[in-house]
């Protein structure tokens, strides 16, 4: 009876995996010879490492990561794409993120940045921290309306983030207001996180697109200052290559 009304508390409090552990326990003489700290730390070994799991999860699901099964242990090291498998490693270990740095990916279109990006942003989900995958024309149609208490929830979700991701970065040129709230949005972050940047375009080429100015030269100078970057080289889509593994 006292087992059974312990299991009843430890699910009532939401224990689920640590009743579970308990009753497998109680039913296993592998635990006989254990003392009761050590029986009590399975348990709560048990409830601990679900928890994380289910917390790694959810953080995967709401990052809406475009390829949410990328993983930096998957990355294709062909020699025309010169990618450094030791600096992918070192980034992937998101020290940057913990510091508040920035990452931008640039390549071809096809070369595979969304798909790296998706495994970085993974990475960071399974070290805890929150990721927000976006493109930049979703972001921005998020943002140019009008401004009440829903779109500051909005704008609260692109700077309230460890991590944003924006792909397709400055495809095509952008307005003066359009500038201005990704000023706004880039600006915010360098006091919240990291922003991770997917562009066929070097930073060079960027001042155009967001209409030369004080507001283009604000925008790349807190973007590129103390960044990291990894640009993949090749001229074979990520498609194509994907589609020769059988």
């Amino acid at each position: 009876m006292a087992i059974a009304q312990t299991m009843d508390k430890l699910y009532e409090m939401r224990l689920s995996v640590m009743a579970r552990a308990y009753r497998e326990q109680e039913e296993s003489s592998d635990t006989d010879g254990l003392s009761f700290d050590e029986r009590l730390a399975m348990l709560v070994d048990a409830e601990w490492d679900a928890r994380r799991a289910n917390k790694r999860i959810r953080l995967l699901r709401q990052a809406g990561l475009s390829a949410p099964d990328a993983s930096v242990d998957d990355v294709r090291y062909d020699a025309d794409r010169k990618l450094d498998k030791g600096r992918i490693t070192e980034l992937a270990g998101c020290g940057w993120v913990r510091e508040k740095r920035n990452l931008i990916i640039t390549g071809a279109s096809g070369a595979g940045k969304t798909w790296l990006a998706c495994a970085f942003g993974a990475a960071a989900c399974r070290l805890f921290y929150t990721v927000r995958y976006t493109r930049l024309p979703e972001m921005l149609d998020d943002l140019m309306v009008e401004k009440d208490a829903d779109w500051l929830k909005t704008k609260n979700r692109y700077i309230k983030c460890d991590l944003l991701i924006i792909d397709d970065w400055l495809l095509e040129k952008v307005g003066t207001r359009e500038a201005r709230e990704i000023l706004e949005i880039i600006e915010a972050r360098q006091r919240t996180g990291s922003v991770l940047l997917c562009s066929q375009f070097a930073p060079g080429g960027w001042h155009a697109k967001l209409g030369e100015g004080a507001i283009a030269d604000a925008v790349i100078d807190r973007l590129v200052y103390s960044s990291h970057t990894v640009h993949i080289e090749g001229t074979e889509s990520m498609r194509k290559r994907m589609s020769d593994i059988r």
